[in-house]
C-alpha cells in the first residue's frame, strides 16, 4: 500500500483536529449563548412591558411580543396572540391571573417556553399582559448559527491552504535534503550539503553535513593509510625477497640470513601496531574497567627499556590511579617512552601527581606544524617510524576519558596525560 504523502498527512490532522475542537467549541458556545438569549429576549420583553403600559391606547407593536388589555376583566384589546401557537386565549390569560403570584411568569407547554408580565392598575380595574415566545431567541440563534458556520467553514478553508502552503514548502525541502543525502556517495563526500532556514530541518542538515566532513574525513585519512601501508611495507619486503634470491642464487652468504630475520621483526611490529590500532574500535565496556595504578605500569616498561639505552630515566611517581584496562595503558605509555627514546639527548623524565602523568624529554623541540599532526596515523617526524605509535596513545585516551597534549617545554619536549 502506499504511503500516505507527509503534506497529505499535514492536513487531514489539521483538519480532524480543528473539526473536534470547534465542535466542542461550539457546544460550550451555544449554552452559554442560550443563557445569554433567553436574558435578552426577557430584558426586550420588560422594554416591550414599558412601552405598552406608557400609552394602553395605541400600544406599540412587535413580531416578537404581544399583549392583552383588560378592563373589568373582560378583553378589550390584543394583539399578535398567534405567538402562543393557539395555547392560550386573551380570556384565558386574563381568567388565570387571579392565580398567578407576582408580576411575572414562565411557562413552558410541550418544547415551547413562553414568557408573561402583567401591570395591574387597581384604581381604573385595567389589567395589561404583555408576553412572548421563543421566536425572538430563535431569529438571534439562527444568526449566530449562520456566523458560526461561516467562520467555521472560513477556519477550516483557511487553515487547510495555510498548512497546505507551508507542508508544501516543508516537504520540498525535505526532498531537497534527500537529494543532497543521496549524492554523499556518488560525489565521494566532496561536495558541502546546504539547507536555508532556522528550524529542525536546517539543524538536521547541519549534522548530516557535520556527518559529511568527518565520513570525507575517514575516507581521506583511511586512502593515506592504504598509500602509506603499503610504502611502509614496501621496502622490508624489497629487502626480504632480495637477501633470500641472493642467498637462494649463491651470491650472498648464509649467515646474511639475519637481515632477513631483522626486516622480517620489523614487519612483525608494523602488523602488531596494525592490529593493536584495529582493537582500539573495540574496547571493552566500562563495566570491563577497573582501576589501574600506573605508577606499576610505568615501572615495567621502564625495566624494560633501561638496560637497553644511555638515556638516564628519572621517576617521580605517587600511587594515583585511573580508570581503564591495564593493557591499553602499557601499550599507549611504552609508545610514548618510545618514541621519547628516539630523541632524548640525556634524559627522560616521567612523573605522576594527583593523576596528572607527565613524559619529559631533553631531545630538540617539536615545530608547531607537526605538534598539530602528530597524532594522525601515519604521520612522522624526523626520526620518526612506523607513523601509527602516536595515533593509538591518543585513541586510547580518549577512549578512557583522559586528556592527552603535547608541548614543547625547557628545550624539550613534554607528553600531559590527565583525567577530563
Amino acid at each position: 500500500m502506499k504511503q500516505v504523502k507527509l503534506a497529505t498527512q499535514l492536513n487531514v490532522i489539521f483538519t480532524v483536529v480543528t473539526l473536534l475542537t470547534s465542535l466542542v467549541f461550539i457546544i460550550a458556545l451555544n449554552r452559554v449563548f442560550h443563557d445569554f438569549r433567553v436574558q435578552q429576549n426577557i430584558e426586550q420583553l420588560e422594554v416591550y412591558y414599558d412601552e405598552v403600559k406608557g400609552d394602553l391606547n395605541s400600544p406599540h407593536i412587535s413580531s416578537y411580543n404581544g399583549y392583552v388589555i383588560a378592563q373589568n376583566n373582560i378583553v378589550v384589546r390584543s394583539y399578535n396572540m398567534g405567538l402562543l401557537d393557539d395555547n392560550y386565549t386573551a380570556n384565558q390569560l386574563i381568567n388565570e391571573l387571579s392565580v398567578w403570584p407576582g408580576n411575572t411568569k414562565e411557562e413552558e407547554v410541550g418544547s415551547e417556553t413562553y414568557y408573561f408580565m402583567i401591570y395591574r392598575n387597581i384604581p381604573s380595574h385595567i389589567t395589561v399582559i404583555v408576553f412572548t415566545s421563543e421566536d425572538y431567541l430563535n431569529a438571534l440563534g439562527n444568526s449566530f448559527g449562520m456566523l458560526v458556520q461561516i467562520s467555521f467553514i472560513a477556519l477550516v478553508l483557511l487553515g487547510n491552504l495555510i498548512i497546505l502552503i507551508w507542508s508544501r514548502i516543508t516537504v520540498e525541502r525535505v526532498k531537497r535534503l534527500k537529494g543532497e543525502v543521496e549524492l554523499m556517495t556518488k560525489n565521494s563526500y566532496t561536495v558541502p550539503i546546504e539547507i536555508d532556514g532556522n528550524d529542525e530541518i536546517t539543524e538536521l542538515a547541519q549534522t548530516i553535513e557535520k556527518m559529511r566532513r568527518e565520513i570525507h574525513l575517514s575516507e581521506k585519512t583511511k586512502q593515506e593509510m592504504l598509500q602509506n601501508i603499503s610504502h611502509d611495507f614496501k621496502t622490508p619486503i624489497a629487502v626480504i625477497q632480495s637477501y633470500a634470491e641472493a642467498i637462494s642464487d649463491g651470491i650472498s652468504d648464509v649467515s646474511e640470513a639475519n637481515v632477513i630475520i631483522k626486516q622480517a621483526d620489523v614487519l612483525n611490529q608494523k602488523v602488531k601496531q596494525l592490529l593493536e590500532l584495529n582493537k582500539l574500535e573495540y574496547l571493552k565496556t566500562q563495566e570491563e574497567f577497573e582501576s589501574v595504578k600506573i605508577k606499576d605500569i610505568i615501572g615495567n616498561i621502564v625495566n624494560n627499556h633501561k638496560y637497553r639505552t644511555h638515556i638516564e630515566f628519572i621517576l617521580d611517581l605517587d600511587d594515583s590511579t585511573y580508570f581503564g584496562i591495564s593493557e591499553n595503558f602499557y601499550i599507549a605509555f611504552n609508545n610514548i617512552i618510545d618514541n621519547a627514546l628516539r630523541y632524548a639527548k640525556t634524559k627522560i623524565e616521567i612523573t605522576l601527581v594527583n593523576k596528572k602523568l607527565t613524559f619529559y624529554n631533553d631531545g630538540e623541540p617539536i615545530s608547531q606544524n607537526f605538534i598539530n599532526q602528530m597524532f594522525k596515523p601515519y604521520e612522522k617526524g624526523e626520526k620518526g617510524q612506523f607513523g601509527l605509535g602516536m595515533s593509538i596513545v591518543q585513541k586510547t585516551c580518549i577512549h578512557f576519558n583522559l586528556v592527552l597534549k603535547v608541548e614543547n617545554i625547557n628545550q624539550g619536549v613534554m607528553f600531559t596525560i590527565e583525567p577530563l
